[in-house]
């Protein structure tokens, strides 16, 4: 079941009634009639706040995944992308159109957080991992080692210090005018905050709930110095974004009533001591009992009661094109494209960094036999966070076995900055002859949308879709970005004073 946002936080929308009761014109045709004109025209504006939280898988299996996003986050190469100077974009760059982000366009080899920069967001980043315990480096044997130390979770904006520091918890649009030069590398601050992240969590990646405690936990069940982070992050007049970036099938049980049945894997956990009952309960679990899961609704209404017109974009383990992902066990192909399935790779169960000898180890070579001579998938299926983006609803979704995820990440920039639905006042009376026209920022000339056909997939789709009677579903290319302006037409209902008076 999808979740239609009816508009999006990003629009500010003037409906306006055309004409009274009575009104003679109704699209090209002139004739004495009772309908009324529905009109709605939408400028999208160029100013936007996002409040954008980044959920950061850090289990063991995720060194190069985090790589990969710290690369596609900004490009500091000015001959691959001229934007630079993020405070001063230039004017033939701000709000930019698809064609210049997309398929070799002067803008495709940017990051992320230029190309927000260059639809003018007024962005704060903030990100977060899947682990929901008090602190990481829970095996310093295995882990990070006592050089490491133990960084505080649940609940807890990642700093952008060097490992072991107190840094800032937040990339915003405003460091860039606050006058103090040291906040603006974006680049060198979104990788010391992976730096600071690695790949010391537990193997139980629980990024659901990681994302309910964080809006929902009071401040005395968070870590110790996260007790503000909410605060901090969040504003009240921001479209609320959250990226899921993970390489396994969520594990979250802290819903329902479910921590009991699945058991608590964090019991009487103490910071830089190691939790007993961590033994009694195995990562594969997560894999082996999904029906002691939590339900994936129940964070589908948390989600949506922190921001009810909320964004949503996924990477996780799947195939398929972005937009149209199916869950599965994934491998980077040798185009760099993702390839998977029960026949092209096999499902560690999250174990897929354990490539030594043993019975212990299932992607070892000696394991080969037991598991049909495949190799271990790159990233397991994460039909849970697939399931989240589908009931959400407002969700760009893509694979984690991108060798790449730079495309991705442009789209999501993009989809930040696009509105998805525009509300008519009324249903109109023929729902055939709805007349949606698109004029792009800095042209004159309207663009006709077409209308998708009876159950097309918004997600794989462009053009529009009539949903619930009176609201304007824009898909793909469709949905229009800063600057552009919407106008929908349709003819209304008749009134029955208008009727009476014939």
């Amino acid at each position: 079941m999808k979740r239609l946002i009816v508009l999006s936080s990003f629009a500010v929308v003037a409906i306006g009634l055309l004409a009274s009761s009575c009104n003679r014109r109704v699209f090209e045709k002139v004739e004495n009639t009772c309908l009324k004109t529905v009109a709605t025209d939408i400028p999208v504006p160029t100013e936007k706040a996002a409040d954008i939280l980044i959920v950061v898988d850090n289990s063991g299996s995720m060194a190069e995944e985090q790589q990969n996003l710290v690369e596609n986050f900004l490009n500091q190469d000015a001959g691959e992308c001229p934007l630079q100077d993020l405070a001063n974009i230039p004017a033939e760059y701000k709000n930019p159109v698809r064609s210049l982000y997309t398929n070799g366009g002067v803008l495709s080899r940017c990051g992320f957080i230029q190309l927000l920069s260059a639809f003018e967001n007024d962005f704060r980043v903030g990100v977060i991992t899947t682990d929901v315990g008090i602190c990481d480096n829970r095996i310093p044997d295995s882990q990070g080692g006592d050089a490491w130390g133990f960084r505080p979770q649940r609940g807890c904006l990642q700093p952008d210090s060097a490992p072991g520091g107190s840094g800032r918890k937040l990339i915003s649009a405003a460091d860039l005018i606050d006058g103090d030069n040291g906040n603006d590398d974006f680049a060198q601050r979104f990788r010391s905050t992976l730096e600071n992240i690695q790949t010391f969590g537990s193997p139980f990646e629980r990024g659901l709930d990681a994302v309910d405690l964080f809006f929902n936990a009071p401040a005395d069940s968070r870590a110790p110095g996260c007790e503000g982070d909410l605060g901090t992050f969040r504003r009240d007049d921001a479209a609320l974004v959250v990226i899921f970036l993970t390489d396994e099938e969520d594990c979250s049980h802290g819903q329902g009533g479910m921590l009991e049945v699945f058991g608590n894997e964090n019991d009487g956990e103490v910071c830089g001591e190691f939790p007993g009952h961590f033994l009694n309960v195995q990562p594969r679990k997560c894999y082996d009992n999904m029906d002691e899961l939590s339900p994936v609704q129940g964070y589908v209404d948390s989600l949506l009661a922190a921001d009810a017109n909320i964004k949503l974009a996924v990477v996780a383990g799947g195939i398929g094109d972005a937009g149209g992902i199916t869950p599965a066990g994934c491998l980077v192909g040798g185009d760099g494209l993702p390839t998977g399935g029960d026949d092209v790779c096999y499902s560690s169960g999250g174990l897929s960094n354990f490539t030594g000898s043993g019975p212990n180890n299932p992607c070892g070579p000696d394991t080969a036999a037991a598991r049909g001579n495949l190799p271990c998938c790159v990233a397991d299926a994460g039909s849970r966070y697939y399931q989240l983006a589908e009931q959400i609803g407002n969700a760009a979704t893509d694979s984690i076995c991108n060798e790449s995820f730079r495309a991705t990440m442009l789209d999501i920039a993009a989809f930040i900055a696009a509105v998805d639905q525009v509300a008519l006042a009324e249903p109109p009376s023929n729902p055939a002859a709805v007349i949606v026209e698109i004029t792009r920022a800095g042209t004159t000339e309207e663009e006709k949308v077409d209308v998708l056909p009876a159950g097309a997939d918004c997600a794989t789709s462009d053009g529009y879709m009539l949903v619930d009677e009176r609201f304007i579903q824009l898909c793909g290319s469709a949905r229009p970005g800063p600057g552009d302006t919407i106008s929908v037409r349709a003819a209304g209902q008749a009134s029955e004073e208008c009727l009476a008076a014939q």
